[in-house]
């Protein structure tokens, strides 16, 4: 009798446990879903905002250069907030743009990380 009551037990807790990951698992697709690609729209963001470097100077402090419609920035990141440390003419912020990666013999531009994420996206 006390082995039933032993494999009960176990029987239980691997129910408990299976319910744990099986809930974790729906809600990051939710998550996923709901919070991850509506939450840049909600919060306003128009996609004219880039970060073109990162440079990290210690564990907490950064370099950043950013493109903000046509103003390019020189930012400094620290763990209290951004500073603005100068703003670049033009030509100098053109210099961080990355260059457009070649096109293959048929004509074609390699798709880029956000394209293969979206296609896989789409497959789901």
């Amino acid at each position: 009798m006390e082995y039933w009551s032993q494999a009960l037990s176990v029987l239980g807790l691997l129910a408990v446990v299976l319910l744990v990951l099986v809930s974790a698992y729906f809600f990051t697709r939710w998550a996923g879903k709901n919070l991850g690609g509506g939450l840049i729209g909600a919060l306003g963001g128009s996609g004219r905002m880039e970060v073109l470097d990162r440079a990290t100077l210690s564990r907490d402090q950064s370099l950043l250069v950013v493109r903000a419609g046509e103003r390019y920035l020189l930012l400094g990141c620290t763990p209290t907030g951004l500073t603005l440390l100068t703003e670049l003419t033009r030509e100098e912020g053109e210099n961080w743009i990355p260059p457009v990666p070649p096109r293959d013999p048929m004509g074609k531009r390699p798709p880029d990380f956000r394209a293969l994420m979206q296609r896989l996206r789409e497959k789901k």
